[in-house]
């Protein structure tokens, strides 16, 4: 039987995604599908549209068998880390046998090469991203020079920078260090851009979505199915914004020492004291990522580095996350009825303990008690932000 997974955050969820789900299971033939989903912060450094559990039951409705949550751990992390975090995941089910992802480019042939070019980083490779890194470049940008350096195809090198591309390759890299036997199956993006601002008539980018709602333009109805469209565009809590919990974020700034800041993910180069200078002078979460980002550190690695700040995440605690498998966890947030089976074959076969309610934190070591707490922190500032109750980390899975 196969099982294929998706990994996912449904920001909000659209007509895309509802084809990719379905693309996944198509090519694959699988019986069920699995979605790894980033729960209420998401990749880019910014709080999802809407709380985990209302993007799950999304999910549900529109063809997913069972929704997971990828821990804020990995969510809120460069696409090497998200990606890898994502896999372990899926590998420690121990039923998954295909990964479905999207991809701006559909050949799996010149994704896999590009992936193990990268993977073996030769010696002249490493030497260009060390001078281009020295220069002041972004590790994306750097990498992308190196490439240029060396001679790199132009298609290869246009592949690369493709946002779905560069996710794909880091998938591909992470499928084969951790799990060989987990077939990668890409699936070729429709419509927009995924960057794209603009809206593109039914298969239109998130964050083109995103912007249309929040200008009242309801053109965007037809770019999402109706269980989510209903919510997103006319109940004016939605979409959230990082400005909705920016008096948290720089309440939090302010109250944190350097060597608190130095000890954040990803902060080196003495970036905790433009953190400080920027928390102690901006008025909104905006002005402040403006304030603090440059060359080097880009907008979506400040927001990630000011994300784990307000949420407490601490780069030791990152390590101990990626430095064992016993310090994972399988936290689920939906389930449909008729896939109960799944997740009772998944119980038997999986050592990972399975988080349905919250006596079963018992099961997780320190580490993943540790990174459920950040992650039911992260409901909580939602809620604060919605000023509204939500469904809390320690009720049921959603059911449907």
């Amino acid at each position: 039987m196969r099982i294929v997974g998706v990994i996912a955050e449904y920001n909000p969820l659209h007509n895309g995604h509802i084809y990719h789900l379905e693309q996944a299971k198509r090519k694959t033939g699988a019986a069920y599908c699995v979605v790894v989903m980033s729960g209420n912060f998401v990749q880019r450094g910014e709080p999802a549209c809407t709380d985990k559990f209302t993007r799950a039951q999304w999910a549900l409705e529109a063809g997913a068998d069972l929704v997971v949550e990828l821990p804020t751990v990995f969510a809120l992390s460069p696409a090497e880390r998200f990606a890898e975090g994502g896999v372990r995941l899926l590998k420690n089910m121990g039923l998954i046998t295909d990964l479905a992802f999207g991809a701006e480019q559909g050949d799996i042939g010149k994704l896999s090469q590009l992936a193990e070019f990268l993977a073996e980083e030769p010696p002249e490779f490493k030497r260009y991203l060390q001078y281009h890194l020295r220069e002041g470049d972004s590790y994306p940008k750097a990498r992308f020079e190196a490439l240029r350096d060396m001679g790199a195809d132009g298609d290869v090198l246009s592949d690369l920078v493709k946002p779905n591309n560069i996710l794909a390759v880091e998938y591909l890299r992470s499928l084969k260090k951790l799990a060989p036997h987990i077939q990668p199956v890409p699936v070729e993006r429709v419509g927009g851009g995924y960057n794209d601002d603009y809206l593109t008539g039914e298969y239109s980018s998130a964050t083109a979505i995103r912007n249309a709602i929040l200008e009242g333009n309801h053109q965007v109805l037809s770019a999402m199915p109706l269980f989510v469209s209903g919510a997103m565009q006319f109940d004016p809590q939605f979409p959230l914004t990082a400005n909705d919990i920016g008096p948290m974020l720089l309440y939090a700034f302010r109250n944190m020492s350097a060597e608190t800041i130095r000890k954040l993910p990803d902060v080196k180069e003495g970036l905790e004291n433009s953190l400080l200078r920027a928390a102690a002078s901006c008025p909104d979460a905006e002005s402040f990522f403006e304030a603090v980002k440059t060359k080097r550190y880009t907008m979506a690695r400040v927001k990630r580095i000011a994300m784990n700040g307000l949420l407490g995440i601490s780069n030791d605690l990152v390590q101990d996350m990626y430095a064992s498998d016993d310090n994972l966890y399988i936290r689920v947030l939906g389930l449909r009825r008729d896939a109960r089976a799944l997740l009772s074959a998944m119980s038997s076969i999986s050592k990972t303990p399975i988080i349905m309610r919250h006596s079963d934190l018992l099961k997780c070591t320190p580490a993943a008690q540790a990174s459920l707490n950040v992650d039911a922190l992260s409901t909580d500032v939602l809620s604060y932000a919605l000023k509204k109750p939500l469904h809390r980390d320690s009720e049921a899975a959603i059911i449907l």
